[in-house]
């Protein structure tokens, strides 16, 4: 894990990392917090014509068709999403893990970006992830403090850990 800066803004901490994948990130989500909130997934980075079924609208049948520049939210619990975590290696991701399920009429591209973590706060957010695509610098901001500094530690010692195992192989 490249970290590239790590700090307190305004008692939130914050964590920069440098080339990174979903799977770099997942260390920072708790599995504790129960909800995960993911804005505005595109499956396709590009914008390009991919069959699939989607409803035209959310009580109508799917259709078969092909879509692009399909976009949604995604809210679900954080065990499920730790479970399907591969399938958004290869994108990237912006996620909000929260205490509780975000309300409805909570939309937070609509919210000015100086305001957005306190608005996240307010509604029980613990922890934000930001990562425009794979292999990308990521932010993570979490509102706990203390918590991502313990999870740095634990990965570093993690780390030392196995290169303390694999020199003792090498001998």
């Amino acid at each position: 894990m490249d970290v590239l800066e790590f700090g307190d803004r305004g008692g939130i901490e914050t964590l920069v990392i440098g080339a990174a994948k979903v799977s770099t990130l997942l260390p920072f989500v708790n599995p504790k917090v129960p909800w995960v909130w993911i804005f505005g997934h595109s499956p396709s980075q590009v914008w390009d014509w991919w069959e699939s079924s989607l409803p035209v609208y959310k009580f109508g049948n799917n259709i078969a068709a092909q879509f692009r520049c399909v976009r949604y939210d995604m809210q679900l619990p954080t065990e499920q999403f730790l479970e399907v975590a591969a399938e958004f290696e290869q994108l990237g991701i912006d996620l909000a893990q929260s205490s509780k399920k975000m309300p409805n009429s909570l939309y937070l591209s609509r919210i000015p970006h100086e305001q957005q973590s306190k608005v996240l706060q307010s509604n029980g957010a613990f922890l934000r992830i930001y990562l425009p695509h794979a292999v990308e610098t990521a932010h993570v901001e979490c509102y706990e403090k203390g918590y991502l500094s313990q999870v740095l530690a634990a990965n570093k010692s993690a780390q030392h850990g196995r290169s303390t195992a694999s020199a003792s192989l090498n001998r």
